[in-house]
């Protein structure tokens, strides 16, 4: 990703990797924290996800994070979702 195409995001909460039938997915530490900032990456068509410290990849919904720097194509089409 170019440094005109960098993403970076704040978590407005804990986001945990999914839990299915009592098992958590991802591995120990797969958890964005409430107020930490953190790189992010998109795909074409604008899901977020961030990079948790131990270096997995965390998909966010809107409401749990802001955008701290994004190009301008991400923030239009999260214009609807972060008015």
């Amino acid at each position: 990703m170019s440094e005109a195409e960098k993403i970076k995001i704040r978590m407005l909460r804990n986001v945990r990797a999914d839990v299915i039938f009592g098992m958590q997915l991802g591995r120990p530490g797969t958890i964005l924290r409430e107020g930490k900032e953190y790189p992010g990456t998109t795909n074409k068509h604008g899901a977020i996800c961030g990079l948790c410290d131990n270096g997995e990849l965390l998909g966010v919904k809107p409401g749990e994070f802001e955008f701290v720097e994004a190009p301008d194509w991400v923030l239009e089409i999260w214009k609807k979702h972060v008015g």
